[in-house]
């Protein structure tokens, strides 16, 4: 039952959507191979190696070759950057675009028609992101700079491609009274209701310590750690940066806009300034993630200031850098991946066998009806669709011809903790971090 889809996810804790370009790329691979989720691996691996390639060329036209080498190496091998770059997601491209946004905005002063791409890559960032809107701050800037330079033709093509990869969003709010467009105006003059939270010091402090840890974080993870506590946004305070690195980074940061200050490359303060001050002063529940514009950003920072050092100093540094990641990624447990999970399902299918099933998910995240949403699509792929789950009263209406009017002969519940149940279980076991318990439904 095919049929158009102009909007994407909700974004920010604002209620505003984003567009449906998101949504159409992840149909496409699915297509690739039949709805595996493996194909979202395999390109978040290719994309992040087209941002390195892209980030090398880029730093090599601005800096040079050296500088480049450095800054690729440091982000091809940073852990933390390394596991985002894993997860498929709706901010996957937020290092590309963040890179090629800075890029663009520093040709400008040379070419205005880089305003095109600065068009494309505006609209684009509705469809995957909001936080890389907060690079329109440097492009007003750098349109005030050049404004008189800028060719009419040029205007004419930055407003036809933003409106043809905004189309989208334009038919969606023209059929919702414009909701989507004017939330901003909801929100502030209305009193909407929203996610956010009251502006308050103490938020920005936690902001802060935040990125304090990020700073330290980026360098090194600890060894024996577990994929969820290092980049899924309720646990990564788990494992808190070294104060000492965050330091570094600090003097690496401040050597950096020292250095550049009189090179042109005033949209680099801009933009690092923008994204860190909407991080601390933002009224949200701001996880790492938000940062990711940021950390793309600094690791031509990192590879700036290593340059400075002596030759010898510098292979030391880079070299204890790459065996202390290494480590890091070989030791990194796989209790919550992919295929432990198969392993659970299929575990799970043997016991259930040809009968039907409730599911339910359980787990110490906050919301779990929705963070642990995604196990009714994995049974769905690689096991058996569930006839009820609990996520269904939420997202039920996404799969309103899968959920059974009558009652299942089993219930699974999938945990990520030991349950005390008052139900004689038919099995229970453990495949790595999960915990299966299945028993009969009471009709």
């Amino acid at each position: 039952n095919f049929h158009p889809i102009w909007i994407g996810v909700s974004q920010a804790n604002i209620n505003f959507y984003l567009g449906s370009g998101f949504i159409y790329l992840n149909y496409l691979l699915f297509l690739i191979k039949n709805g595996d989720l493996v194909v979202l691996a395999y390109f978040s691996a290719l994309l992040g190696i087209a941002t390195v390639i892209v980030l090398f060329f880029v730093v090599r036209d601005l800096f040079d070759r050296k500088i480049a080498f450095i800054t690729s190496i440091f982000y091809g091998c940073s852990t933390l950057i390394n596991y985002y770059d894993r997860r498929f997601w709706n901010p996957s491209f937020i290092p590309l675009i963040s890179i090629l946004y800075v890029y663009a905005l520093i040709k400008t002063n040379k070419d205005t028609r880089w305003f095109i791409l600065i068009a494309i890559l505006t609209a684009a960032s509705f469809h995957f992101h909001l936080l890389l809107l907060l690079f329109m701050i440097p492009t007003i800037y750098s349109v005030i700079k050049n404004f008189r330079k800028i060719k009419w033709y040029t205007w004419v093509l930055m407003v036809i491609f933003y409106l043809v990869i905004i189309s989208p969003l334009i038919v969606f709010d023209l059929n919702h009274n414009f909701d989507n467009l004017l939330a901003p105006y909801k929100i502030i003059f209305e009193g909407k209701k929203t996610g956010l939270y009251f502006f308050s010091f103490e938020s920005i402090k936690s902001h802060i310590n935040s990125l304090v840890s990020t700073l330290g974080r980026i360098w090194f993870i600890r060894l024996n750690s577990n994929l969820q506590d290092i980049v899924l946004e309720t646990n990564t305070y788990k494992i808190p940066g070294n104060i000492f690195l965050a330091l570094i980074s600090c003097a690496a940061l401040f050597w950096f806009f020292i250095k550049n200050r009189k090179n042109g490359y005033q949209i680099f303060f801009i933009s690092i300034v923008s994204i860190l001050f909407a991080y601390i002063v933002y009224p949200s529940y701001n996880p790492e993630y938000y940062l990711m514009g940021f950390l793309t950003l600094f690791t031509i920072i990192i590879g700036f200031f290593l340059n400075s050092l002596p030759k010898k100093l510098i292979c030391i540094v880079i070299s204890f850098f790459i065996l202390a990641n290494l480590l890091t990624v070989l030791t990194t447990t796989n209790d919550y991946g992919l295929t432990m999970k198969k392993q659970f399902i299929m575990k799970t299918m043997s016991y259930v066998n040809n009968k039907t099933f409730s599911l339910e998910t359980a787990g110490s995240l906050p919301n779990p009806q929705f963070a642990y949403a995604g196990w009714r699509l994995l049974f769905k792929i690689y096991g058996k669709t569930p006839a009820r789950s609990n996520i269904d009263t939420e997202l039920g209406w996404i799969y309103a011809d899968e959920i059974s009017k009558s009652d299942p002969e089993l219930h699974v519940i999938v945990s990520e903790n030991p349950l005390s149940l008052n139900h004689k279980l038919i099995q229970q076991f453990q495949e790595g971090k999960y915990y299966g318990y299945i028993y009969q439904n009471s009709r």
